[in-house]
């Protein structure tokens, strides 16, 4: 069985995206994903993609360690996941040519 999401771990912001292993075609500012702040204990989805990386707490706070695991369901705060990749990003371009390395 294959995992339903390919997960993007923000450390510092401790964000998890969490993008369907279906579905999402396209630019990727217009991909539908789930968003969990676990800071704030609290999921949104489906969202946009590119709102998510217009966001005040992303823009201005570059650079960020993200971490890429395929993963079922929402992590707790406490969980420490296997990271498969793990890049420093210092800008939204960055981020892009990530999700394009891994062919999402």
């Amino acid at each position: 069985m294959t995992d339903p999401f390919k997960v993007f771990h923000f450390q510092e912001l401790d964000w998890l995206l969490y993008f369907p292993s279906e579905g999402n075609k396209g630019k990727y500012c217009c991909y539908t994903v789930l968003l969990k702040e676990r800071k704030k204990n609290g999921a949104e989805g489906p969202v946009r993609l590119g709102d998510i990386v217009e966001r005040r707490e992303l823009e201005e706070h570059y650079p960020h360690t993200v971490g890429f695991f395929k993963g079922l369901g929402y992590e707790s705060a406490d969980c420490k996941p296997q990271y498969m990749e793990l890049r420093i990003i210092h800008n939204i371009d960055e981020f892009w040519l990530f999700l394009n390395a891994l062919n999402l």
